[in-house]
């Protein structure tokens, strides 16, 4: 198993300046702890700017976006500000995408909202045309069109970087990620069953393609904080995770709306009861693990956790020392986990 962030900027008490300054001093301390990834969303500007800055102040974490909505760029746009970005980092740049969430972004553009879905794919597959061709590009589909296309700008790793999706509700998301071979980003509020479900998909939906089955490929995000013991975690972060769950419910509540209690409303929603039933991974480094242990056994497995990031939960100072914990006490106990290891014994029989 590997380790990253997911920085899902959300600091309303924050001018936006400060908010990215918070996020930056997280990545760049994951870099210096020895995290492997780090995806950051697209809320107000693309990711791809904010990954620009870290990139200088970081040596070996790879950033990606965390998504970048396809619907609301042509193609080619998509295609050059990557490989742009992957020569920023020195290679170390991953492209997400996505549908985005809010249909007014759409409008915004002239789009019609109801094509979101069919525009990721009918995008995604122009980008990897982009990204292969060896000669001028021509193209004449529903969405975009273009002549003589060429990305005068080009990668620094090869073919093209890597491609993550984000997988949230629909499985057509997961089939395409099968279909296409990419990666598969979930959000900290998805359940474990649907993420079970999301790779028995994923695999099958591989094998269906040709590929190689793997479990690798899904990132599986969860709310973690470690502290020297189960009661000094929830101290640390009680009062500024009610403050996400309030903000949520007004704001974005489909984060919140899976997490209700049974026969419960979303006002029901509080921090320790998402603690006491293993929502959040709060607590001691010997609860943490077994918490991730249980989530990875639930799920299927997957192949890298990313820790929720870009909120201002507990302190600055309190979210590195839980993240330097997380890496000297925790992460080492599950780096053996194997995603693909029943797939391998069965190989292994036949």
């Amino acid at each position: 198993m590997k380790f990253g962030l997911f920085s899902n900027n959300r600091r309303p008490q924050r001018t936006l300046g400060e908010a990215w300054e918070e996020d930056i001093f997280e990545i760049v301390t994951a870099d210096r702890l020895g995290f492997d990834e780090v995806w950051i969303s697209e809320h107000q500007t693309p990711a791809e700017l904010i990954i620009a800055k870290a990139a200088a102040l970081t040596k070996n974490i790879r950033m990606g976006s965390g998504v970048r909505p396809l619907g609301y760029y042509h193609p080619i746009q998509i295609a050059l500000e990557a490989n742009a970005t992957d020569q920023l980092t020195a290679g170390r740049y991953m492209l997400g995408i996505g549908h985005g969430f809010h249909a007014r972004q759409m409008e915004w553009r002239g789009r019609d909202p109801a094509d979101t879905r069919s525009m990721v794919e009918a995008s995604i597959e122009l980008v990897l045309k982009l990204w292969n061709a060896d000669a001028p590009v021509d193209y004449d589909g529903p969405y975009w069109t273009g002549k003589q296309m060429v990305l005068q700008c080009p990668p620094v790793q090869s073919p093209h970087p890597p491609v993550a999706i984000a997988c949230v509700t629909s499985l057509s998301s997961v089939e395409l990620a099968g279909k296409l071979n990419l990666m598969m980003l979930t959000g900290d509020f998805i359940p474990a069953s649907r993420l079970k479900k999301f790779g028995a998909t994923l695999v099958a939906t591989q094998v269906a393609h040709g590929h190689k089955p793997t479990r690798r490929n899904i990132r599986s995000t969860r709310v973690v904080y470690v502290a020297e013991t189960d009661k000094k975690a929830r101290d640390d972060m009680r009062e500024s995770y009610q403050a996400t769950i309030d903000w949520e419910i007004v704001n974005t509540p489909h984060h919140q709306v899976e997490r209700i209690p049974p026969g419960g409303e979303l006002k029901d929603i509080t921090f320790d009861y998402l603690v006491d039933t293993g929502n959040l991974f709060v607590g001691s480094p010997d609860r943490v693990q077994a918490l991730i242990e249980d989530h990875f056994e639930k799920t299927g497995g997957f192949g890298t956790l990313l820790i929720h990031a870009g909120r201002d939960y507990a302190t600055r100072e309190k979210r590195a020392q839980s993240m330097d914990m997380f890496m000297r006490e925790v992460a080492p106990k599950l780096a053996h986990l194997d995603p693909d290891a029943d797939m391998m014994t069965a190989a292994a029989a036949e």
